[in-house]
């Protein structure tokens, strides 16, 4: 992959000599790689110094830091996405290394929803929070947040309250119940095209959907019962319609949900959900948030090819941050945050959007 990954980058800095900036853009190549090579040695690793890192508290949250060993010209909060290791997994870890190295202050918030796979409302103010502070620690340096996926609502959530002066979302969505939608059916809009396209539903993000939602539930009995379907269908079967039995009518409605196929029915599923379902689906949805408030550049990449949220989220999503200078990023043959996919076919357009954070430095 590596050898791939090399080909890729150098066709790139030929071409960015070529046509302009040269050193700019190949700084971008050269951090694009190392993102791609997710914490595995390059080059540029090699022409820079390792960062500092350490872990960092503050009045209402934690967090780890990551230091540019030299000057510092930018501020970033890097929020997680859900997964169980939360700040501490690996590629996120060399992700905040690789934009530590480029003279970004990284601080990583910890989250404990995301941790169980879950997110909430209560992470938008941790990472409010997180940007609070950060603006007290580097005082005068521009600041941002940057967040994967899902993650990616939080982050916008906060940045409404906090106006950082650039928001990076990767793989992120708008409108929640678009999001449900595809996971569930597959069905998604590009915007500006009357056509609606239908792909192959993805099983792990309709179970990841279930385990999320699960623990929402008033009633353990239910909870437990979607959470042991959630893990029998990751792990490629059991008897479901027996464990459905034992479901009340609150979970027998979220697992309808995460079971449909049927576009049309989406709409009144989502709305048959208990009301605490909704009311945290609803929390994270940026559609019901006035984005025109955004001032921040609003950086967007998403893969064309995504699996998980279509690349239409991030189109709606950048429409409706009417005001916000926006930069939009689809990227050929990328799935979902999928960093080490780089090719020939789309290195110039993620090292345009590397190229466009590293702006944002002073």
């Amino acid at each position: 992959m590596l050898r791939r990954l090399g080909l890729a980058l150098l066709l790139a800095v030929a071409a960015l000599f070529a046509f302009g900036r040269p050193v700019a853009w190949t700084e971008a190549a050269l951090i694009m790689w190392d993102v791609a090579a997710g914490g595995q040695p390059t080059l540029w690793q090699r022409v820079t110094d390792r960062p500092r890192e350490y872990p960092a508290k503050w009045a209402d949250g934690e967090g780890d830091v990551y230091a540019p060993a030299g000057r510092v010209r930018a501020a970033l909060v890097l929020v997680p996405g859900a997964a169980v290791l939360g700040r501490d997994e690996p590629r996120l870890q060399a992700l905040a290394r690789s934009f530590a190295r480029a003279g970004f202050v990284v601080l990583v918030p910890e989250l404990p929803e995301v941790r169980r796979l879950a997110l909430s409302k209560v992470d938008a103010d941790r990472v409010a929070s997180a940007l609070r502070q950060l603006r007290q620690w580097q005082p005068g340096q521009p600041l941002g947040v940057a967040a994967v996926s899902y993650a990616v609502a939080p982050a916008v959530i906060a940045a409404l309250e906090t106006q950082p002066q650039f928001i990076v979302g990767i793989g992120g969505y708008h409108d929640a119940e678009a999001a449900i939608r595809f996971v569930t059916t597959g069905v998604f809009r590009p915007l500006g095209d009357a056509r609606e396209y239908r792909v192959a539903p993805n099983d792990y993000g309709r179970w990841a959907f279930l385990l999320a939602n699960a623990g929402r539930l008033d009633d353990p009995n239910d909870a437990a019962v979607l959470q042991a379907i959630a893990m029998a269908r990751f792990r490629g079967g059991a008897d479901i319609p027996a464990l459905a039995a034992r479901l009340g009518p609150d979970g027998q409605a979220v697992l309808a949900l995460v079971e449909n196929q049927d576009p049309d029915a989406v709409t009144p599923l989502v709305a048959a959900l208990p009301e605490r379902v909704r009311r945290e689906i609803d929390a994270l949805n940026l559609a019901l948030y006035d984005l025109s408030t955004l001032r921040s550049h609003l950086i967007l990449v998403h893969g064309r090819g995504d699996p998980l949220v279509p690349y239409s989220e991030s189109q709606a999503l950048a429409a409706a941050a009417s005001n916000a200078r926006v930069s939009l990023f689809l990227v050929d043959e990328l799935g979902h945050v999928d960093f080490n996919a780089v090719t020939l076919a789309n290195a110039w357009t993620m090292g345009h959007a590397i190229d466009a954070l590293l702006s944002e430095r002073r």
